[in-house]
Formats: C-alpha cells, sequence, structure tokens
C-alpha cells in the first residue's frame, strides 16, 4: 500500500530570538478502504526533522546533519577544540582529532534564517542552557543555537575504572542557548533529575547529558563482584553534587 506523508510541528524551544521546531511526518493510506470489507493497517514508523530558526546568531549542527537551508547564513567550519573557524582553524581541528579520534570539526552556521536537518526515526529532545556547561553523550549532540560553544570534554571515570590512560571524549556545549539531543526514547519518557549535593547510581547507559557541575566516576557495583552488572563489567556511573541529569529508564524497552 502507498502512503504520503504529512509534516505537523509536534514541539518548540524559544529563548533569545531563536527558535527549535520538531516537525513530526505521519503516514496516511493514499487509497480509501474498501466499503464493507475490515482493512487491517500497519502504518510505517513515523519521522522527524528538526527546524532551527536562526534570529541573527549562531547555530551549530553535527556534521552531515543538514538538510537544507533557507536565508541569509554562511557556513563555517569550526573546530572540535573550540579553536576559530576557517582554513587554519580546519587544520587545527584535524590536528585534534587525529590525536583524540573525535569528529574532526562541527559547522557552524552564522546570519538569520531556518536549517533543516535530515530526516531521523530517533527522537528529538530540546532543552535549554543559562550560562552552564552540558556534557552530552557519544551521538547524542544535533544541533544549538545562541551564545553556545560546543567543545569537547575527556571523560577519564571509565579509564580510571579499568586502569586505562584513554578517556572517553564527548561533546560539551557552554553558555546560554537552546539544544537538540537525539535519542530512541521520547521525550515524554525522560527524566531530567535535579541533583542537590546528592548522589545518583545508574547501571546502564541511561544517561544521555548532564551538567559539569557534577563530578562523574565509574564505580565498580556490589553485584559487579560476581560480574553480573547490565554494563558487562559490573560498573555502574556515579553523578554527585549538585545538577542536572537527563535519564531515560525506558531506553531497555525501546532496543528491545
Amino acid at each position: 500500500m502507498d502512503f504520503t506523508w504529512t509534516g505537523s510541528t509536534e514541539r518548540e524551544l524559544s529563548a533569545q530570538g531563536h527558535k527549535l521546531e520538531v516537525i513530526e511526518y505521519s503516514a496516511a493510506p493514499m487509497e480509501a478502504p474498501l466499503s464493507g470489507y475490515h482493512q487491517s493497517l500497519s502504518r510505517p514508523r513515523r519521522w522527524r526533522q528538526l527546524a532551527v530558526h536562526v534570529g541573527g546568531g549562531q547555530a551549530v549542527l553535527e556534521p552531515g546533519a543538514l538538510q537544507y537551508l533557507r536565508g541569509e547564513l554562511e557556513m563555517q567550519a569550526v573546530s572540535a577544540s573550540g579553536g576559530g573557524g576557517g582554513l587554519g582553524g580546519f587544520l587545527r581541528g584535524a590536528v585534534t582529532a587525529a590525536a583524540t579520534g573525535e569528529g574532526m570539526y562541527k559547522t557552524a552556521y552564522r546570519g538569520s534564517g531556518t536549517l533543516f536537518t535530515e530526516p531521523t526515526r530517533l527522537h528529538l529532545l530540546l532543552g535549554e542552557l543559562r550560562g552552564e556547561s552540558l556534557i552530552v553523550d557519544d551521538g547524542a549532540f544535533v544541533a544549538c543555537v545562541g551564545d553556545l560553544q560546543v567543545g569537547r570534554h575527556v571523560n577519564q571515570g571509565f579509564a580510571q575504572a579499568v586502569g586505562s590512560g584513554e578517556g572517553r571524549v564527548q561533546p560539551k556545549l557552554t553558555g546560554s542557548g537552546i539544544f537538540a539531543l537525539q535519542s530512541p526514547v521520547p521525550p515524554e519518557e525522560f527524566q531530567v533529575l535535579e541533583l542537590r549535593g546528592e548522589t545518583l547510581k545508574v547501571d546502564g547507559n541511561l544517561v544521555v547529558a548532564y551538567t559539569d557541575g557534577l563530578e562523574f566516576k565509574v564505580e565498580r557495583s556490589a553485584r559487579g563482584l560476581l560480574g553480573s552488572g547490565k554494563t558487562g563489567e559490573g560498573f555502574v556511573q556515579a553523578y554527585r553534587g549538585t545538577g542536572r541529569v537527563w535519564l531515560s529508564p525506558t531506553l531497555p524497552i525501546h532496543q528491545g
């Protein structure tokens, strides 16, 4: 059966004259059902696309995320290490990438207009930062707009736990603005936990992002003595202090 796809705004978030809009595409059959016959219908899964409305500032997208743009927007390669754009910044980014294994650069767009990302079946999670930093899980970053810098964070937690000298490189957003992350989990199922001098321990890769005011460590769990943790190595992720954690407890359901 053939379908036609219709887009509608699923959710949006605005700040500082910029806006992020999630467009969801749902399928409807092109042919009407036959009268008098029961027609079982299995529709394709929905697709989602992010529209980034830039109001005279800067947006940063994950490389390869852009589908098309409208307006007066200039594109510039930005070094993953936080350096400037242009050829010099691009080459410095290449050296950093070679040393860390990180993606070579992000793509910045400056001016006024709208950016549209490639459609995805993943869900898009919108959030806002107000003069703080956010450490993002690998592969979760999609875009940000506003007074935000996209750099890198070398997470030594797991390396220290297993005795390795190499840390895990993750995206780090710093400043004020709005951002979009992607996940198999719908935004309604996320829990944004506010920690106030507390400890959170998580068994499994359920955290998509956390503010860097939190101390992060990887520790052996009690079950780890028997090697029965969900991580396969009996480790838990521990977050201590004051800050926010984006937690997806239903992730195993969506991956099953």
